[in-house]
């Protein structure tokens, strides 16, 4: 009995399997994934597939509409930087008369040399009256029309941080020479004596007007090229040193040079030459119509004058009357 007992023992252990008792690690090797999530991917699978099947024109109908966007896109683009007809008109409008102006400019200013040669031709014929010679050449004197030599002084103005910048824009705004500063220093050398002035090669007279236009300063509309500025005075060199140390110009440049780093420098030159003035409009004075009463012309205290030029202009030279 005790045999067969051990052989029933052993017959059992015989019908049992090595790794029964390893059957946690048995179902982490063989099932890695619980049935649910096994369950669960293949109907993902099989969802999937159908879909594809039926999601052919879903796609194409994708593309299409992604077509038809970027050509609505396109064409919004195109229209918003294509220029407005009202816009695109009115600038045609300036250009054309931007043209007739300069058209007309260049025809007045050819008029103008061949006026001045007959009156030239006039002079040297001796046709003219010794008086009316005499105005006449005060007249294109003090309007500029003719180039100038001869001694004078030197003013020269910077933009603070020295006259080596590469953009004038790089100075300080309160470091800038404004036009203010240079209708101040030609007052002073028209009050010292100066026959002549002109500014970067700007010639001056009796009508002209320092201006600015944001960061430029003008002179009678043209932009001067800093950052020197350069204002040159025609006249006796010792008079005007005295009498412009004499006045409030010396106090003026050590001002700007101690506040605003604006750097200046005075010198007297034996030998310069400023050519003529720009052409400018003529004005002239006529008689009112019969039973007008009306002024047209305006008077120096009329509102019609610009200030800012009567201010830098009154003082440059005197006026004389062009007969």
């Amino acid at each position: 009995m005790p045999g067969s007992t051990a052989q029933d023992a052993t017959g059992h252990a015989r019908g049992r399997r090595p790794d029964e008792s390893m059957t946690l690690l048995r179902e982490v090797t063989e099932r890695p994934l619980d049935p649910g999530y096994a369950q669960m991917a293949q109907r993902r699978a099989e969802a999937g597939q159908a879909a594809s099947r039926r999601g052919v024109p879903g796609v194409v109908m994708l593309l299409l509409l992604a077509v038809l966007l970027g050509v609505a896109t396109t064409v919004a683009v195109r229209d918003l930087r294509a220029p407005q007809p009202v816009v695109a008109k009115g600038r045609t409008v300036l250009m054309e008369q931007i043209q007739d102006r300069s058209a007309e400019v260049e025809e007045l200013s050819r008029r103008a040399v061949t006026l001045g040669a007959e009156v030239d031709g006039l002079q040297s014929d001796g046709l003219l009256p010794s008086a009316l010679l005499e105005i006449n050449e005060v007249d294109r004197w003090v309007n500029g029309a003719v180039p100038v030599r001869g001694p004078g002084m030197v003013v020269k103005l910077t933009d603070g941080g020295g006259g080596g910048l590469v953009d004038p824009g790089d100075a300080p705004a309160e470091s800038r020479v404004r036009d203010a500063d240079v209708q101040f220093v030609v007052n002073e050398l028209w009050a010292a004596g100066a026959e002549a002035v002109a500014v970067n090669d700007e010639r001056l007279t009796s009508l002209s007007a320092i201006r600015n236009a944001g960061d430029a300063i003008l002179v009678d509309l043209q932009p001067l090229n800093g950052p020197t500025y350069t204002i040159e005075a025609v006249g006796d060199p010792e008079d005007m040193q005295v009498e412009f140390a004499r006045s409030a110009g010396l106090g003026f440049l050590q001002l700007l040079s101690a506040e605003y780093d604006i750097k200046n420098e005075v010198t007297t030159s034996e030998g310069m030459y400023l050519p003529g003035a720009r052409p400018s409009t003529l004005r002239y004075a006529h008689l009112p119509a019969s039973g007008d009463t009306t002024q047209d012309s305006p008077g120096p205290e009329s509102p019609g004058q610009d200030s800012s030029e009567q201010g830098s202009s009154e003082q440059n030279s005197p006026e004389e009357d062009n007969g």
